[in-house]
């Protein structure tokens, strides 16, 4: 880890004026009448394996229903995208031409290998061959320009997390001054506002307005590092570029590797975006089950795989596409693989989990759609207009969100009673300031350095991640930034609280050690007879009724980490949800290695627990 604390520099690759990466192959995939997807013509690198692959990756099922279709996936330690055509033709192509064009490129240069600098030419080219299949001069001359060079080097990063390396923090750094560090490089210079045609950021907008509220339990299933699969019709383009955008979104900063455990093999700091999978890569998604490092994330068109639990934690059902046109909006669905599943073949018996949005997801969701729609209002930006009728009433009696609990019910209702009527069920001044940071607009902490001395005003500045001035900020920017600061919100909280457990089981094993020796002085006086008198009289308290409950705590005590509710609350989640408590006691674990427990909710009148 770098000593210095300054901010962290996020770069996206925007107006990027550099040529489109190194190809390390070209492909042309056309459907025979008889062989099915065929390779009709390709150009690779030394070593590289196209056959019975990428035929099937680059072309989803389903993709006859559709006219065209821009298709990311994984081949080995390679990205892929395709572009594929879909036009009519005489009757020797049976009615249709369908044919696809594609490109691999290599994974070192970040998660998209900036492929989707190729989009472009690519579907230039799969609109000439869909003219002349038979004239493959186009492809020749493409493959001469912008095949890989050995002297090709490294490319810069194309997202604000790609250059992170995964590394171990540094342990002889004391706490204090890792929570400080980590604030400060929270705070990130943006230097470029707009993303180039064809990035899949430019999809984060609509990636908020398909999934609502929901777009939360996702991103903190994607922080557990569950294996997520997005089942949808194709064209699978706007699925990939879901893919992208909840890769992204729950990535972890650098900076919060000096909060997380040295001792524990941690995860890594981004999910592994597989794009499109399909049947062929079942045993792959098996194996990868089996690895260290498990977590992945990818969307279908083969409705097989979700018939397969086993592979998979979080199965997330796209509605159609022709749902877009309904009166009522269509939302995803999500659910949780049944546990028995693991490792086993499906179980006729297992019934999967449905994921809700908790009320609170509602409260903030709301309130960053509000807040993206008024940023874009005073930055002039133009982002989805979509007409939304959806409000907190009508997401809070909708199927996609947790219903209100008794308790909590139970609590407004004390609440609206002891104060008058004045408070209710909404949120309160705390929770609305903290989503209020979260995409807090200022440019004047871009250049703050962290100062142990601070006043609390400026360090809460610094816990949110600046974005500068609004009117030179897209929409795409702010959502990236949102979730960056949630992030680091949430992991800089669990490391105080860890850190604060620790400490105290660090002062009562020493407070313990020390009675142990006062008790022990105590019993070998010089005087036999009032050492017996003190015997028979401290029996009770020496070896008596607690004699079965040892002096220090057991290792598996220590490693318990007690959660409040109200450290639940300040994370920005939902203390009355029994979904976010387990959250947090499988962040805990996934990422610090440790045993958590989490209180329940509960107020109390006059010292009488009444809840």
């Amino acid at each position: 880890m770098p000593s210095d604390s300054r901010p962290a520099r996020m770069d996206l690759a925007f107006d990027s004026p550099g040529a489109p990466p190194g190809i390390a192959a070209l492909f042309l995939i056309r459907f025979d009448i008889r062989a099915g997807y065929t390779i009709a013509w390709k150009k690779t690198a030394p070593e590289i394996v196209l056959d019975n692959a990428v035929e099937f990756k680059s072309l989803p099922s389903g993709a006859h229903n559709v006219k065209e279709d821009l298709v990311y996936f994984v081949h080995d330690q390679y990205i892929g995208l395709s572009a594929f055509i879909n036009q009519p033709a005489g009757e020797a192509e049976r009615n249709a031409i369908m044919l696809s064009v594609g490109i691999l490129a290599p994974l070192s240069h970040g998660r998209l290998g900036r492929s989707w600098k190729h989009a472009a030419g690519l579907k230039d080219l799969a609109i000439q061959l869909a003219t002349d299949p038979d004239d493959t001069q186009p492809l020749s001359e493409y493959w001469d320009t912008h095949q890989l060079r050995d002297s090709e080097g490294s490319s810069p990063p194309e997202s604000p997390l790609e250059s992170m390396s995964h590394t171990k923090p540094a342990s002889a750094v004391p706490p204090a001054k890792r929570r400080q560090r980590a604030l400060s490089d929270a705070t990130a210079l943006i230097s470029s506002r707009t993303l180039p045609s064809y990035h899949p950021a430019l999809t984060l907008p609509d990636f908020l307005d398909t999934f609502g509220p929901l777009i939360f339990p996702l991103y903190r299933a994607a922080l557990l590092r569950k294996r997520i699969v997005f089942l949808g019709d194709a064209p699978v383009e706007s699925s990939c570029n879901f893919i992208y955008n909840i890769s992204l979104l729950s990535s972890l900063p650098q900076n919060l590797l000096s909060l997380l455990s040295s001792t524990k093999d941690i995860p890594s700091l981004r999910p592994r975006p597989l794009f499109n999978v399909g049947i062929h890569d079942m045993a792959q998604l098996s194996a990868l089950s089996n690895t260290a490092d498990p977590c992945w994330i990818a969307c279908s068109s083969d409705r097989v795989l979700g018939l397969r639990p086993e592979l998979y934690d979080i199965l997330v059902t796209l509605p159609p596409n022709y749902s877009r046109q309904a009166p009522e909006r269509i939302y995803p669905k999500m659910s949780l693989s049944p546990p028995t599943a693991a490792g086993q073949h499906k179980d006729p018996k297992a019934k999967s989990t449905p994921i809700k949005a908790t009320q609170r997801d509602t409260r903030r969701f709301i309130t960053l759609r509000d807040g993206l729609r008024e940023f874009s209002r005073l930055g002039e930006i133009s982002g989805p207009e979509r007409e939304d009728s959806d409000n907190l009433s009508t997401f809070s009696s909708n199927s996609l969100v947790e219903p209100i609990s008794w308790p909590l019910l139970a609590y407004t209702s004390f609440i609206w009673w002891a104060s008058a009527g004045e408070k209710g069920a909404g949120p309160s001044d705390e929770e609305a300031e903290q989503d209020a940071e979260l995409l807090q607009l200022s440019s004047d902490d871009t250049e703050a350095a962290v100062d142990d001395h601070s006043n609390q005003t400026s360090l809460r500045r610094r816990e949110s991640m600046v974005v500068p001035d609004a009117n030179n900020t897209s929409q795409e920017i702010a959502i990236i930034t949102y979730f960056r600061r949630l992030t680091t919100h949430i992991f800089t909280i669990l490391f105080d609280i860890i850190t604060r457990e620790t400490e105290e089981d660090i002062d009562e094993s020493a407070g313990c050690s020390n009675r142990s020796e006062v008790s022990s002085l105590r019993r070998y006086r010089d005087n036999e007879g009032e050492e017996r008198d003190d015997d028979e009289h401290n029996s009770s308290t020496l070896v008596g009724e607690h004699d079965d409950q040892p002096l220090l705590r057991t290792p598996e005590e220590d490693d318990v980490i007690m959660i409040t509710s109200s450290d639940i609350t300040n994370m920005g989640l939902d203390a009355w949800s029994h979904a976010d408590k387990v959250f947090v006691v499988e962040l805990v674990n996934v990422w610090w290695g440790r045993k958590a427990q989490v209180e329940g909710s509960h107020i109390q009148c006059c010292g009488v627990r009444i809840i």
